[in-house]
């Protein structure tokens, strides 16, 4: 547990990190479409960390989940594909990352003439809970004793299932760059679970990383 809890906190401080200042060694650099990156801010292009490409699993019309979603380049590129019937939910839990999406997404619609993608906080193998919300509410709430523990513990549950980040059955296809590859593996199956209880299909690329993930 305590070994689970280092790696996630590694991980966001260097995504943090990245966020502010391009971080070379996170990159592993993938061609994409340039018609689609001609809309899409250069400030996101250099903070994108990703390792595939998978805007041709994904066709229009269809709700589009991205697991670790950083700085929103592919988010962007699928809101073009899904177009204004569609919708792309980006998710990701580290702050600084959030802040540079959601500060670019106005600008991207503007361009494509649409706003079709939303960014939402969250840990990818916990698709149920809204961490921005939960945040809210321990503001309100703050854990002095190990009775409010126990009470913010209860708090979680309860927004897991009343007011669920990402509603079961609600997306067409779920896709993410490399960031399946940085959950610990004791919580790899929960991964799966939460994935599939969202009924999403795996784009490719997605079902790949997974599996080098196992092999890991």
């Amino acid at each position: 547990m305590l070994q689970s809890q280092r790696t996630e906190t590694i991980v966001r401080q260097r995504y943090a990190a990245g966020a502010t200042e391009r971080a070379e060694k996170l990159c592993c650099p993938v061609h994409y479409d340039a018609e689609y990156l001609k809309v899409i801010p250069q400030e996101v292009i250099e903070r994108d960390y990703g390792c595939g490409d998978p805007s041709r699993y994904l066709r229009e019309g269809e709700v589009i989940l991205d697991l670790g979603s950083g700085a929103g380049k592919i988010c962007f590129i699928a809101a073009q594909i899904v177009g204004l019937k569609g919708k792309v939910i980006g998710i990701d839990m580290t702050d600084e990352m959030l802040e540079v999406a959601r500060r670019n997404a106005p600008i991207v619609a503007e361009r494509i003439g649409f706003a079709n993608v939303e960014f939402r906080k969250g840990r990818i193998q916990d698709l149920a809970l809204d961490l921005e919300v939960l945040d809210g509410q321990l503001q309100n709430h703050p854990i002095t004793s190990a009775a409010s523990f126990l009470a913010a513990d209860e708090l979680a549950e309860e927004l897991r299932v009343k007011h669920p980040l990402v509603a079961s059955d609600s997306v067409d296809v779920v896709v993410s760059n490399c960031v399946l590859n940085l959950v610990e593996p004791k919580s790899k199956r929960e991964l799966f679970d939460e994935i599939l209880n969202r009924n999403g299909s795996y784009s490719k690329k997605s079902f790949a990383s997974l599996k080098k993930a196992d092999a890991v």
